[in-house]
């Protein structure tokens, strides 16, 4: 929680333009190499000491630091940004309360850890750090003795240093400051890695809560192997082991935990599991390779013809299939570093298959091109200027030199405009090209065949934002999730479903559509439903919940089917 909340501070501070614009952390903010690479990219640097922070913000990082510290940064002109985990700052107010009381503290925990120091500064000069159990005997005498904890300390042997140091010192107030999460982690742990074979613990070899983990497994006798990244997966010296179990310490990123749990899958797996693992790769090729989607898009045409009470076409369906079968392939390449972060497993099949997918998207919008050209030329030019628009929405338009009075300098910079425009393009392709292919004049209904593809894509896309929202915020994007924050993005799928909803069921009373707009209802209801397993944590895998969410297209074009069957 504290490294997460000390990463969005960060990059909330980044993202703010005014005189401090340069920004600084006082040490690296995470002990995870590979973040820290992309925070550099960002212009997101740590302080050394030739650093100028005059017009500067620093941002402290959640291990907190000392006062004089902090007063030392403030003199030199920079803006400080206090990222200190709470957890943190509770032992801080209860050091600095005691100190103040005349006590001496000792801190458990890791001698030079810079939680550790921080918590050192508010001690008044009397405090005392005890690594190891041994060192309680070698403390000098003390009257009125404070006792905490660094906040990602074993618990178990904070509980025997409590009980030895209250031996030694009668005066003693000890207080529990170990983080609830770093102790449930540990208790997890401990009974994970007393039912596996092996356990692979991922993190920063510079992380004190990783490095403790690594230290538990091993106290279970457990062969532990601990890993920064799924490079340094050695597959061969898991061979001999059975079940493999894997934990990660509380900086991880999502992204590197599941490099390595793929890793591991696709290398470890009984006879049954190769079953399932190959059933799984399937899946994952027909997901990955955007043809599931492609087949969503020809459905929700389908739907959409039937919404707009025109004859639907195969022609329409493939002009839907083609165009947002090579949008999504395309954007893939575009979007490569947010791909790897969010979706590795993708980020690699792809990079296996380069060639043949930079082909096969610039063949589905050449040959959704020339299907437009043959049935009309408004078609045509409708998806040729979609597809104008989609190259143009990254590039930089504003010149560089009006930066300072213009901010974004291309769309895809404008907070939530990914979801809009990625909404539009399917709205476009699967409602409005069926409307100007019949030459139909009813306003309403076009205006109701819009929205609804409209509102299936933006539930859709904003829901797996709110998933890749750690990613995206270190890469710099610009989504609703982002810009507005999960709850308020929640509040808006919700008004966006339920509105969808009253007009599909409006719309036939009001003579606007047929009642097939009845039919699809439960489209509505069925995105609401992904929806909420996604906000419980009951579906929030990448394969599985775009599986979910994708079907929704699908599933409108069946009950689009199902309607007009029965009424034919």
């Amino acid at each position: 929680m504290g490294v997460r909340r000390a990463m969005d501070i960060l990059l909330d501070a980044a993202n703010e333009k005014n005189e401090h614009s340069k920004v600084y952390t006082d040490g690296p903010l995470i002990h995870n190499p590979q973040v820290l690479e992309y925070l550099e990219k960002r212009g997101i640097h740590v302080v050394n000491g030739q650093t100028d922070l005059s017009k500067s913000t620093v941002v402290i990082r959640a291990h907190g630091i000392t006062p004089s510290r902090r007063n030392e940064i403030e003199s030199m002109g920079a803006k400080v940004c206090d990222a200190t985990c709470p957890h943190v700052m509770r032992v801080q107010s209860i050091i600095k309360k005691y100190a103040a009381q005349g006590y001496s503290t000792i801190i458990v925990g890791d001698k030079g850890h810079a939680e550790v120091i921080g918590l050192l500064g508010y001690a008044e000069g009397k405090g005392h750090v005890v690594e190891e159990l041994e060192e309680i005997e070698q403390l000098p005498p003390m009257d009125k003795v404070c006792i905490v904890a660094q906040t990602t300390q074993d618990r178990r042997m904070f509980k025997e240093a409590i009980q030895r140091l209250k031996k030694r010192y009668s005066n003693c107030e000890s207080f529990e400051t170990i983080c609830s999460s770093t102790y449930k982690r540990q208790d997890e742990v401990i009974s994970l890695s007393r039912s596996v074979d092996a356990m692979i613990v991922v993190g920063g070899k510079g992380s004190a809560n990783t490095t403790r983990l690594v230290k538990i497994c091993e106290s279970q006798g457990t062969p532990t192997f601990h890993v920064e990244t799924d490079a340094e997966l050695d597959i061969n010296k898991l061979k001999e082991y059975d079940t493999i179990g894997v934990t990660a310490g509380a900086s991880t990123p999502n992204w590197m935990i599941k490099r390595v749990v793929e890793k591991v899958h696709s290398h470890k797996v009984g006879r049954y599991g190769r079953l399932l693992f190959g059933l799984k790769g399937i899946a994952s090729f027909f997901i990955g390779s955007c043809t599931y989607v492609g087949i969503g898009a020809a459905s929700l045409s389908y739907a959409s013809a039937v919404l707009l009470d025109i004859q639907p076409r195969l022609s329409f369906c493939l002009i839907a299939a083609l165009f947002i079968f090579s949008m999504q392939v395309l954007n893939h390449f575009a979007n490569k570093e947010a791909v790897a972060l969010n979706e590795p497993a993708r980020a690699k099949f792809y990079e296996r298959k380069q060639t043949l997918f930079v082909g096969l998207g610039i063949t589905g919008a050449v040959a959704s091109f020339i299907l437009g050209f043959v049935l009309s030329k408004s078609i045509f030019f409708c998806i040729f200027l979609a597809s104008l628009f989609g190259i143009f929405y990254r590039l930089e338009i504003i010149p560089k030199s009006l930066s300072r009075i213009i901010r974004y300098r291309s769309l895809e910079q404008i907070p939530g405009s990914k979801e809009i425009f990625y909404s539009i393009a399917w709205a476009v392709s699967t409602a409005l090209i069926p409307f100007l292919g019949a030459e139909k004049n009813f306003i309403p209904s076009l205006v109701i065949a819009i929205a609804f593809p409209f509102s299936l894509a933006f539930i859709r896309a904003a829901v797996l934002d709110i998933r890749d929202i750690q990613g995206d915020r270190i890469l710099g994007k610009e989504t609703i999730p982002i810009a507005i924050g999960k709850e308020r993005t929640k509040t808006i799928l919700f008004i966006v479903t339920a509105s969808i909803a009253v007009l599909l069921f409006l719309s036939p009373l009001l003579g606007w559509t047929t009642p097939v707009g009845y039919y699809l209802l439960p489209c509505v209801a069925y995105a609401g439903g992904y929806q909420y397993l996604f906000q419980k944590r009951i579906v929030s895998e990448g394969l599985l919940l775009e599986t979910i969410a994708d079907f929704n297209f699908i599933f409108a074009g069946i009950m689009a089917f199902v309607w007009k069957s029965s009424h034919f």
